[in-house]
């Protein structure tokens, strides 16, 4: 009886090695994901040169009116996997759209495999359901695939997804790009609300009420301003910690040397995936 145990388990280890050893390098064998650098990531060459530089200026221009990233993305094969989970590595790598809109659009073309999919942000579920993909790539892309006019097919494409994001609630870009741009202009005065006010009171009812004081002050300041409530409350606590430990104790020269000069962190001219998220949405094709 001894014997069998042994044995028994001896065989368990042994099968479960053997199927690690089979799961490991085909997870090494995935095909890599290119980095993000232009609308049209064309990296299986199937358009021409002259379609490719026109729709990434059409889709550049799109971005900044609309603010939804489209992306085409060819590539030459992705076996051992399934489209569904290529474009999910590839929406969850990129995080095409906008952080907390959610507003990007994949469109995949394996170009060996003659697959396709469709992958769209949280936020346009609801503009680009997946029986509109699956009509998308079924009526309007492979037709034109199989007749060998990718450049057209991938074009046509395009306009109709811009038409149906186009026909849908999303925030404007422009209200984005205010909302920044208040944020910025009313970081001095919260730095020094932080700092110099923070100072005085401390000094009259104590750090840590003197903290809270400054805190609500920040919260109220934000919430008038028609900040994030998210964003209010986080600035407010990160305002009570830093008049708590610093306020009093710090020159406000010395402060606007460490924050003066910063850059935004994103490349002038530079196109990223904007931090959307993909919750699964799309359809898939073949030609």
């Amino acid at each position: 009886m001894n014997t069998f145990r042994l044995s028994a388990h001896k065989l368990l280890i042994f099968f479960l090695g053997c199927i690690f050893a089979i799961l490991v390098p085909a997870a090494d064998n995935l095909v890599s994901i290119p980095p993000l650098t232009a609308p049209v990531m064309d990296t299986a060459n199937m358009m021409s040169v002259d379609a490719r530089h026109n729709l990434n200026q059409q889709l550049l221009q799109f971005t900044q009116q609309r603010g939804s990233r489209i992306v085409v993305l060819t590539v030459p094969t992705i076996a051992p996997e399934e489209p569904f989970d290529y474009a999910t590595r590839v929406m969850d790598s990129w995080k095409l759209g906008r952080k907390g809109i959610d507003d990007g659009v994949l469109i995949l073309l394996i170009r060996d495999e003659r697959k396709s999919f469709l992958a769209t942000g949280r936020g346009l579920e609801g503009a680009i359901p997946d029986v509109y993909a699956k009509r998308l790539l079924d009526d309007i892309l492979s037709p034109k695939l199989k007749a060998g006019k990718v450049d057209e097919g991938i074009n046509n494409t395009v306009i109709l997804i811009e038409k149906l994001i186009d026909g849908d609630k999303l925030p404007s870009v422009k209200h984005n790009q205010q909302q920044k741009s208040g944020f910025t202009e009313q970081l001095p005065v919260l730095l020094i609300l932080v700092f110099v006010v923070g100072a005085f009171f401390k000094n009259m009812f104590g750090g840590f009420l003197g903290s809270i004081i400054v805190a609500f002050l920040v919260f109220s300041m934000g919430w008038y301003a028609g900040w994030n409530l998210f964003l209010a409350i986080i600035l407010a606590f990160m305002s009570f910690l830093i008049t708590l430990i610093f306020a009093g104790s710090v020159f406000i020269g010395g402060i606007g040397g460490g924050w003066g000069g910063g850059s935004s962190g994103r490349s002038g001219g530079g196109f990223s995936g904007g931090g959307g998220d993909y919750g699964g949405g799309g359809a898939s094709g073949n030609w």
